[in-house]
């Protein structure tokens, strides 16, 4: 067949061809659009440095990716089968940068065709430096008081030191970072806690480590006072006995809080011998402390009182003898009686029955 006459027949009844190209393409678009689905996932986004430079600002942990495909095969596509990161790697000295923001695939996503992706932002502004590392110290942080008559004698913490990364600029401010909050409220023996590290934001890094904290307690000295404490008379004559003492009587001791706090003296704490005192009057005699060997006697102390002696009375016989008397015939009850006369006067009869 000659070119012309293939010609010809292409152009016989081109309009109805035309049209029908038309309705075709019209067609084929609509099925496409039809068959055609949109998902939107929210993907972390990460930073890919491997050349010792890291962001020191804050960046936008996620953003939205758009994927366009077929829907069955788009239904197939996970949040896991997408990645989103800026990659530093590139960067070569300090400075503010605009990174494109990079999307990767799985394998099972990347065969799905087609499949359009798109994502925002676009383009993320950071400024980077370089990335150190540094040793610092470790300060334990304490809270609260120890118990009364304690005190923190030392604090020690066991590991020392941590490593810490993060932006040069940043890294250079800190010489050490505290731990967590010990608290040592009405502590009253040494004792170890456990604790972590405090967190310097997102840019300074370091392990999570736990932190041996060992507070060793002391007790504190002081003094307390103690006022009319009881006097214990020892080796008194026979002869005599004590009319009058006084019960003033002071004494301070110095020594741990914690062991004064719960001190009481006994009755034997204080004590007069009046050995030396054989007939009645007035002496002034001297005390005696029986202090234990913890504490110590401060000065101010009462050293002697004024104690009145008298001659001790005899028993009276006849009251022993009516008290064996009545020891021996058993307990005497006494009953009153009052009766009242024909003149108007009242009269008590007493009378005894054993019994």
């Amino acid at each position: 067949m000659k070119a012309k006459q293939v010609f010809d027949k292409l152009i016989e009844n081109w309009q109805v061809k035309a049209i029908c190209f038309v309705i075709s393409l019209f067609l084929y678009v609509v099925y496409q659009n039809q068959s055609i689905d949109k998902r939107v996932f929210s993907v972390p986004l990460a930073v890919e440095a491997k050349n010792g430079f890291v962001s020191i600002e804050p960046y936008p942990r996620t953003v939205v990716v758009s994927a366009r495909g077929k829907a069955e095969e788009l239904a197939q596509v996970r949040e896991s089968d997408l990645k989103a990161y800026l990659d530093l790697n590139y960067v070569a000295k300090d400075g503010r940068y605009d990174f494109p923001v990079l999307i990767t695939l799985s394998d099972s996503a990347s065969l799905l065709n087609p499949l359009e992706i798109k994502v925002t932002p676009e383009i993320v502004s950071l400024r980077v430096e370089e990335e150190i590392t540094s040793y610092v110290d470790i300060q334990p942080l304490l809270s609260g008081k120890p118990g009364y008559g304690y005190s923190v004698k030392n604090v020690t913490v066991s590991p020392e030191q941590i490593a810490i990364t993060g932006p040069k600029t940043m890294i250079e401010k800190y010489t050490s970072l505290q731990t967590l909050n010990v608290t040592v409220s009405n502590a009253k023996k040494s004792f170890t806690a456990k604790t972590s590290v405090e967190k310097k934001g997102l840019f300074v890094k370091h392990d999570d480590i736990t932190v041996s904290v060992t507070v060793e307690l002391e007790e504190v000295d002081g003094s307390k006072r103690f006022t009319k404490l009881p006097v214990k008379i020892l080796n008194l004559s026979p002869g005599l006995e004590i009319r009058a003492m006084t019960s003033d009587v002071t004494v301070t001791l110095n020594g741990s809080l914690a062991s004064l706090e719960n001190f009481k003296p006994d009755a034997s704490f204080v004590t007069a011998d009046v050995s030396h005192v054989t007939e009645p009057g007035t002496f002034y005699i001297n005390l005696s402390y029986s202090v234990p060997r913890r504490f110590a006697l401060a000065d101010g102390y009462t050293k002697a009182i004024p104690v009145t002696f008298t001659e001790k009375k005899p028993e009276n016989p006849v009251q022993e003898t009516k008290s064996e008397t009545s020891q021996s015939e058993g307990p005497i009850e006494e009953k009153i009686t009052v009766v009242e006369t024909d003149s108007g006067i009242l009269e008590e009869t007493v009378e005894q029955k054993k019994r």
